[in-house]
């Protein structure tokens, strides 16, 4: 596969609408980006994805910037149901790394493929046991992109589902529009 894949549409198995309902409630588990430059010895990709973030002149959000995220975790932020069907779903049979993230109008998370320093996710990786997906879990709204490698996409529906062709495929997402964006995030075996 060399670019993402639609699978199709879950919305008639996952009520995504009181999955947002509950994230609205919630703090977010973990707000991205957070490595820095350096931390590469640790984490690897991090000098390779933050070093061009930075080189573009991308600032976080706490630094005065629009480069930011937000996201939370079956299980913390919401129902382990969630992700249990979208598995089933998708034919998947278990998640290394599943949540929703959250980007609020006027923030962007830059273009970038996901670090991790997870060993779970790293020996899948190399043992080529690695599938990702992700669901638009909100109605389309004007402003709300999402790019995976060289596909923009735009005003899709509520619950349909990509499969991209690889976990480190580079990406990005964007709010231009006027309500928080949130899109549903899985890999695993």
């Amino acid at each position: 596969m060399t670019e993402a894949k639609f699978i199709g549409n879950c919305n008639h198995l996952i009520d995504w609408d009181s999955v947002i309902r509950d994230i609205e409630k919630a703090s977010p588990d973990y707000i991205g980006p957070l490595h820095e430059v350096g931390d590469g010895d640790t984490v690897p990709g991090v000098d390779e994805v933050v070093g061009q973030l930075r080189d573009a002149g991308y600032k976080k959000i706490n630094e005065g910037g629009n480069a930011g995220w937000d996201m939370f975790f079956p299980g913390s932020s919401f129902d382990e149901a969630v992700a249990q069907k979208f598995m089933e779903f998708v034919g998947m049979n278990d998640y290394i790394n599943c949540w929703i993230s959250r980007v609020l109008p006027g923030d962007v998370a830059p273009w970038h493929w996901d670090i991790t320093d997870d060993p779970a996710t790293l020996e899948a990786e190399s043992k080529g046991n690695m599938r990702r997906f992700h669901c638009h879990i909100d109605k389309p709204k004007p402003g709300h992109i999402v790019i995976v490698d060289n596909m923009c996409l735009y005003n899709q529906n509520q619950g349909n589902v990509w499969q991209w062709p690889e976990r480190k495929s580079w990406h990005a997402g964007a709010n231009a529009g006027l309500e928080p964006k949130y899109l549903f995030n899985i890999w695993g075996d």
